[in-house]
């Protein structure tokens, strides 16, 4: 059975039941989604209080989901901003000294600060000072007064942690202060794509450099294509394989597991992720692999986005980020500024 729901605009009470029909009415055993780490927790919620039912959050970077009480039914192939701290840190240290003054920016949710403070624990314990922090929340009608609070601090660099709608209105305000600099500030994934710098703007993103998660999977640039000539008028994202290689998973752990129960399916997911022996498998070579596990055989899958292999708290072991920049409206990659876990 694959059924499909829509959580709109993360609205926890949207998501919670978008949910919990998949849970209950549709019976589903895996649940995909959605891709924001706020939404994420309520179907974690759902799937903690229902029986042989697993999320897996393909975009979701939170701590918050390492720690949360979801009864091992909450997976993810996205790493954990733990990592994209660290991350941070280097990019950040390397271009303005391990003991710079920092100011923290982030949106007020679960994403938002979780990042702020995983990144400033990280960047105290390398050295570094945090000259203030300012939280704001979407929607408000102005960001005047966050954008004068955080212009007001003592920094060399900023670091932004936000999306692109609500940026669009605190950018243009941090301009009119003429204390900013969009070169002086690190932001994360939300902004390594093209639409966000239409959605904010050229000229007050030139400059701005960032982290983000990035495949390292294998023949992801294939699978890319194949998907671009299937769907041709979806834009697509930059963690579509995430979601690919969660579906794959939990394809693969449903045929490996020895019953439906939360905990079988559980374990199983544990087993098919990661490399585990046996014939390594790509994403088109999924029949066989299928095969391969309905007959007992161990497999190691090669995945789009990297070898997902989750820990006890369901946090794939490991990944890769880009440090990437942005130049007269141009995002700039460069590989050997990448940071491997």
């Amino acid at each position: 059975m694959i059924a499909q729901e829509d959580s709109v605009s993360d609205a926890p009470s949207v998501v919670r039941e978008a949910a919990t029909k998949l849970a209950k009415s549709d019976k589903v055993n895996f649940i995909i989604g959605s891709l924001t780490s706020g939404a994420s927790l309520e179907v974690g919620t759902v799937t903690a209080a229902a029986s042989g039912v697993i999320g897996i959050a393909s975009a979701a970077s939170s701590p918050a989901l390492t720690t949360f009480k979801d009864n091992d039914t909450l997976f993810r192939t996205y790493p954990s901003d733990l990592l994209q701290a660290v991350a941070l840190v280097k990019a950040v240290s390397k271009a303005y000294g391990a003991t710079s003054w920092v100011t923290v920016g982030a949106i007020n949710n679960s994403f938002g600060t979780g990042l702020a403070t995983a990144f400033k624990k990280a960047w105290i314990k390398n050295g570094g000072h945090v000259g203030g922090t300012v939280l704001w929340n979407a929607g408000a009608a102005s960001y005047d007064s966050e954008a004068a609070a955080l212009v007001k601090t003592k920094r060399s660099a900023f670091v932004f942690i936000d999306y692109p709608d609500s940026f669009a209105k605190l950018a243009p305000a941090l301009a009119r202060t003429k204390k900013w600099d969009p070169a002086t500030t690190f932001m994360t994934e939300a902004f390594n794509d093209d639409s966000a710098v239409k959605t904010v703007g050229a000229s007050l993103m030139n400059g701005i450099r960032g982290t983000s998660a990035k495949t390292n999977g294998t023949d992801a640039a294939g699978w890319k294509a194949a998907f671009v000539k299937a769907y041709p008028k979806n834009p697509g994202t930059f963690v579509d394989g995430s979601g690919f290689d969660a579906a794959v998973l939990s394809c693969l752990a449903g045929i490996s597991a020895s019953s439906t129960s939360s905990k079988a399916l559980a374990k199983a997911l544990r087993n098919v992720g990661g490399v585990n022996g046996g014939a390594a498998y790509s994403w088109d070579q999924l029949t066989a692999a299928v095969k391969d596990v309905a007959a007992g055989k161990p497999v190691t899958y090669n995945g789009v986005w990297g070898y997902t292999k989750f820990d006890k708290a369901g946090d794939p072991m490991g990944g890769a980020f880009e440090v990437w920049s942005i130049k007269d409206g141009v995002i700039l990659h460069d590989s050997k500024q990448d940071v491997q876990f």
